[in-house]
């Protein structure tokens, strides 16, 4: 499946002509953030505008895609829905990125050619969750699915009267 959006832009050229951008963008082809997904398949939704506010060129973008991640309680594949919007300065050093107001985030660019993957890719990023978990309490399934393992594995009880080594220290408590 070929992108509906292009891979390299002028993002400073297309901020001046005041650029609107709509499409698709698979994510099996934003390989940091494949790493961290249970699955790859599916598409990101992308909107970007490229605009100028006064001397400031910048990408007002919106994106949204379902992700596949792995709630960190139960171990079970998780629907994870992004529905970012950002806001970037576009800047072509430092000393411009102190000099950016604060509703932008720095975004060091090339004077020519940038790809357009990383700011989607970054952004993606940016809005994972630390620890993925259910919205709901998944608890229960792991409750049922540790008693069927243990059920079919066999827990070994402990032998009675054998000496526990760790009763020594109980009493040093």
């Amino acid at each position: 499946m070929k992108p509906t959006l292009p891979v390299y832009l002028n993002f400073v050229q297309k901020a001046n002509i005041g650029t609107e951008l709509q499409g698709n963008w698979p994510i099996s082809r934003l390989k940091r953030l494949s790493e961290a997904l249970l699955s790859n398949e599916g598409d990101v939704k992308v909107e970007l505008v490229f605009d100028r506010a006064g001397r400031i060129p910048f990408i007002e973008g919106h994106l949204r895609a379902e992700l596949k991640l792995k709630c960190q309680r139960c171990m079970q594949e998780m629907a994870f829905v992004v529905d970012n919007r950002f806001k970037l300065g576009l800047v072509l050093n430092e000393k411009q990125m102190t000099e950016l107001p604060d509703e932008y985030e720095p975004y060091l660019v090339k004077e020519d050619n940038n790809f357009l993957p990383d700011i989607l890719e970054d952004e993606l990023l940016l809005s994972l969750p630390l620890v993925a978990m259910h919205d709901f309490d998944c608890s229960e399934h792991l409750v049922s699915n540790t008693s069927d393992q243990d059920n079919e594995v066999g827990i070994i009880e402990p032998e009675e009267g054998k000496k526990n080594p760790f009763a020594v220290l109980k009493d040093l408590l």
